[in-house]
C-alpha cells in the first residue's frame, strides 16, 4: 500500500507542475485585457452606461451533447468588437458607449478548477446581441428587454456549445451498463446509485442516477477506465488541440482523473487533476490539451478515474456524473 501511494503521490505532483505551465498564456492574456479595459474606448462621452450580469448558464441537445451542467464563473465582454474586460459574476461593469450596441460576451471559467486560471470556455458559443444603452442607466442582462420594431424581445444569459465539436465519450450512469470498469491494479469497483433519485446522486429531471466509488481499509485503491479489456481507445487530436473532460462531482476523499495512452509497446497512465474534498456537486473542466499533446507516440487514449483512502476518512465516498470527453472535429 505504501508503494502504491508514493507512485500516486508523484504522478499527481508531475500533473499539477503540467497543469499550471499548460495555462500561462491564459493567464497573461487575461491580465492583461483586464489591465487594459479601461483605455479601449475614447470620444465625447463622459458619462458610462452600466451593463449587468447575474449569471450565464447554458442549453444542450440532451442526446448529443449531455446534460446542460456548467460553472461558467466570468464573463469576457467585447463592446462594437473592442474588449474591455473580463468580469467574475455577478457583475456590474461600466461602459463607454450608447444607442444600440453590439455586446458580446464570452462565457469564462476556471481551467482545472483553479480560481488564479480563468480563460473563456474554448467550446462554448459567444453570446453576441444587441442591447440599447443609456448614460447613467443600468441594463440588465439577465431580466430586461430590448424594443424591437413593434415587439419587446428579451436580452439572453444562455450559451450553447460550438456545433463543430465531438462528444467523443459521454457517461451520465442512466444506463445500468456503465462505460467505466475497473483495471488489474484496482481493489473495488464502481457502481450506480440506488435506488432512483437517491438524495446523494446527482438529481435533475434528466438524472436519477450517479457514478459511487467506494473505498475501506481492505478496498483501499479504486482504478477505473474506458474501454478496459477489449483493446480499444480513443482517438484524440494534438499538436495543441483543444481537449477537455467535464464532470460534476462530490467527495469526501481526494481521486483523480487522467487518461492511458497506449503506444507501440506499452500502456502508461497519466494523472492531470487531483480532485479536492466537496461536500456539494461541483462542475469542473479538465484541461487535457497539454497532457494529450506530448504524447508524440500515442496510437489511443482512455480516461480513467482513480483513488486512495485518505487516513481520516472513515467512508470514502466518490460520486461522479455528467461526464463529457470534447474536442473540436477534424
Amino acid at each position: 500500500m505504501k508503494t502504491l501511494k508514493a507512485a500516486y503521490k508523484k504522478d499527481l505532483f508531475m500533473s499539477c507542475k503540467i497543469s499550471r505551465f499548460s495555462v500561462l498564456t491564459l493567464v497573461i492574456l487575461f491580465n492583461a485585457i483586464v489591465f487594459n479595459s479601461c483605455q479601449k474606448f475614447s470620444g465625447d462621452q463622459t458619462v458610462p452606461a452600466y451593463i449587468r450580469i447575474d449569471s450565464i448558464s447554458i442549453t444542450t441537445n440532451y442526446e448529443e451533447q449531455g446534460a446542460p451542467t456548467h460553472n461558467i464563473t466570468d464573463a469576457w465582454v467585447y463592446i462594437n468588437n473592442e474588449a474591455i474586460g473580463a468580469y467574475e459574476l455577478p457583475a456590474v461593469f461600466p461602459v463607454l458607449a450608447r444607442g444600440i450596441t453590439e455586446v458580446r460576451i464570452d462565457p469564462g471559467i476556471e481551467l482545472n478548477g483553479i480560481a488564479g486560471l480563468r480563460s473563456p470556455y474554448p467550446f462554448y458559443e459567444p453570446i453576441i446581441q444587441e442591447v440599447e444603452l443609456v448614460e447613467g442607466e443600468e441594463v440588465n442582462l439577465n431580466s430586461d428587454t430590448l424594443f424591437m420594431g413593434s415587439e419587446y424581445v428579451p436580452y439572453t444569459m444562455v450559451a450553447k456549445y460550438y456545433d463543430n465539436l465531438v462528444f467523443v465519450w459521454m457517461e451520465d450512469f442512466e444506463d445500468p451498463s456503465i462505460s467505466l470498469d475497473s483495471t488489474s491494479k484496482s481493489l473495488t469497483d464502481i457502481s450506480r446509485t440506488e435506488p432512483a433519485n437517491n438524495p446523494e446522486a446527482f438529481v435533475a429531471a434528466y438524472s436519477k442516477y450517479s457514478g459511487l466509488m467506494l473505498l475501506d481499509e481492505d478496498k483501499y485503491l479504486i482504478d477505473v477506465a474506458t474501454n478496459v479489456g477489449n483493446n480499444d481507445g480513443f482517438i484524440l487530436p494534438q499538436v495543441g488541440e483543444f481537449v477537455f473532460l467535464e464532470l460534476d462531482y462530490k467527495n469526501n476523499n481526494y481521486f483523480t482523473t487522467g487518461f492511458y495512452v497506449k503506444e507501440m509497446s506499452q500502456i502508461i497512465q497519466h494523472p492531470v487533476l487531483n480532485m479536492n474534498p466537496s461536500s456539494e456537486w461541483n462542475k469542473i473542466y479538465v484541461n487535457l490539451t497539454p497532457g494529450v499533446s506530448s504524447q508524440v507516440g500515442a496510437i489511443d487514449f482512455n480516461i480513467f478515474f482513480g483513488a486512495l483512502k485518505e487516513a481520516g476518512v472513515d467512508e470514502p465516498r466518490i460520486l461522479i456524473d455528467n461526464i463529457k470527453l470534447i474536442h473540436r472535429k477534424q
